[in-house]
């Protein structure tokens, strides 16, 4: 039977359920007939972690999705729990007492057994493989998600070839299918002009003069009461120290691009000691934490978005993220974010030139970008790191994280626009 001619889909639910929102999305575009999706997904039990949320998280993706345009297409989405995913007795027990009656009516059966443990795929391959009771063989296909391939098991040929051009998500869609939700608003401050300053520093070999003698210098924006935290207010600034620094030209120059409301320093280098407790609160923290390095994320989104413009790339820059059950403060932030298609790219921007410090960073953008995007999310580390320390940290991190072909390092000597588009193109699409 053909792997597009059946009404009843089963879907195997592991802890990344983007690979069974691709399938499905994918079957329910090519295929009409499709009127049943069985969910099977682990039970939460002292023996086992659940998947029933990812369950959940996927039938409401499918849901807003499909549920207008294929009004044959049943909801809600069969849900069928394992109580224990690693017994092959138990396996077999749940699904005949909760699935195998509901499919003697299916005109025809497809599992795709992507997603779960191999226990779980092995199984239910054999009971649907065996069963005499249905009215048609069933048909069985899997997601080669290193080449993003549906591939039919049966005939072992291709049903569908780089599914990234046929399945789209926006990130608010891959966020959401993983529990997750975006919990700041995007900035409506315009620093465009200011970042264009940095690119101009940058392609001429003088971004150094922006952190020489009278550049930007962290320590006079903190707290004087409280080390390592940023000012709450003027009279937590050190108004000595800010008062006897001496703005350099490539300062200023980055200053008087930025919008008027956030330049902290006037036309003579004096601070603006006459911001109001309003103003302040508004305007001050944002303009310390641009000079600080969200300059450099705005930096490589404006040159990537230029430099693959022709490309099928989604891009947004600055993603706040937890899940709505996490503490405060549990949150994490996505500097850069690439889509293409489904398969996510996370960047992260830096400013540190030390190996141990850009390590730190290079975990984080790992472990969250597969929390994100799944084992085939890819993760980009943009240093100021030299290019020797570059090397070593990238493959550091490919030995301790296993991820080959998911991490890129890029150091000091990878900035230029040219270089910097290239390495992402190359790495994000191949090319």
């Amino acid at each position: 039977m053909s792997s597009e001619n059946f009404n009843h889909l089963i879907l195997l639910i592991g802890t990344n359920p983007l690979p069974n929102f691709v399938v499905a999305d994918y079957f329910l575009q090519h295929n009409q007939n499709i009127q049943t999706i069985s969910l099977i997904h682990s039970e939460p039990n002292p023996l086992q972690a659940g998947t029933n949320s990812q369950a959940e998280n996927l039938e409401r993706l499918l849901r807003e999705r499909w549920e207008d345009k294929l009004q044959s297409l049943q909801f809600p989405l069969s849900k069928i729990p394992l109580s224990d995913v690693s017994h092959a007795r138990s396996i077999q027990n749940d699904i005949h007492e909760f699935m195998m009656e509901k499919l003697e009516n299916a005109d025809g059966v497809h599992l795709n057994y992507t997603g779960g443990t191999k226990s779980m795929s092995t199984h239910l391959y054999w009971i649907l493989k065996s069963t005499e009771e249905l009215k048609r063989r069933p048909s069985f296909s899997y997601l080669d998600a290193r080449n993003f391939r549906l591939v039919d098991d049966d005939r072992d040929e291709l049903i569908a070839d780089d599914l990234r051009k046929n399945i789209d998500l926006t990130f608010e869609e891959l966020i959401a299918l993983h529990g997750f939700e975006r919990i700041n608003k995007p900035s409506t401050a315009d620093f465009s002009e200011a970042a264009k300053t940095f690119r101009e520093l940058i392609e001429n070999d003088q971004l150094h003069l922006f952190y020489e003698d009278g550049g930007y210098d962290r320590n006079i924006f903190e707290n004087k009461n409280k080390k390592g935290e940023f000012a709450e207010s003027k009279s937590q600034l050190d108004r000595e120290k800010i008062n006897v620094f001496d703005p350099n030209d490539v300062f200023q120059s980055v200053i008087s691009k930025m919008p008027e409301e956030y330049r902290l320093f006037d036309e003579k280098g004096s601070f603006n000691w006459d911001m109001s407790k309003r103003q302040f609160k508004k305007y001050f923290k944002k303009s310390v934490r641009f000079l600080g390095g969200t300059w450099f994320e705005e930096y490589v989104e404006s040159m990537v978005e230029n430099g693959l413009k022709n490309k099928p790339l989604k891009i947004e820059t600055n993603w706040v993220i937890k899940k709505p059950d996490w503490p405060a403060k549990a949150d994490f932030e996505l500097d850069v974010l690439l889509l293409h298609g489904y398969h996510f790219t996370g960047i992260s921007c830096t400013t540190h030139d030390k190996k141990d410090l850009c390590k730190n960073k290079g975990f984080e953008i790992i472990h969250r970008t597969r929390q994100i995007g799944g084992d085939e999310a890819k993760a980009v580390l943009i240093t100021f790191l030299d290019n020797s320390v570059k090397d070593m940290l990238q493959w550091e991190l490919v030995y301790e994280t296993g991820g080959k072909d998911n991490i890129l390092i890029l150091g000091n000597e990878d900035l230029k626009a040219d270089r910097l588009v290239s390495e992402i193109k190359k790495f994000v699409f191949g090319e």
